[in-house]
């Protein structure tokens, strides 16, 4: 995220709907790189920048979706961390998957099989 500034401005034009779909796009981006450790700066990127999409998110959601939102942002964090950690490789991509799914049903998109 070279211009973070560019990059805010133009993810909050958008509606929190679509917000939440481009968080789960890069969550989805970041659980296709978790395994691969010739990818660690680019998960450790995509991990601060969820973190970021979603505190820029917060206050144009629905209350019923802040506390969750909140708490994916923590577990964010708290993977940028310890990234890289060859032994939850396989953890960070199941549970960014899982993150994304939720993203987009809360967004009311209909993920492809």
């Amino acid at each position: 995220m070279k211009d973070r500034q560019k990059f805010r401005e133009r993810y909050l034009r958008d509606a929190w709907p679509r917000q939440l779909g481009n968080l789960a796009s890069t969550l989805a981006r970041l659980a296709s790189h978790a395994e691969d450790a010739r990818y660690d700066s680019i998960v450790a990127d995509l991990l601060r920048e969820g973190a970021l999409m979603i505190e820029w998110a917060a206050p144009q959601l629905p209350a019923e979706e802040t506390r969750s939102l909140a708490l994916m942002q923590r577990e964010l964090l708290l993977w940028h961390r310890i990234w890289p950690s060859d032994p939850a490789r396989p953890l960070l991509a199941l549970r960014a998957h899982a993150m994304a799914d939720q993203l987009l049903s809360a967004a009311g998109f209909n993920r492809a099989a």
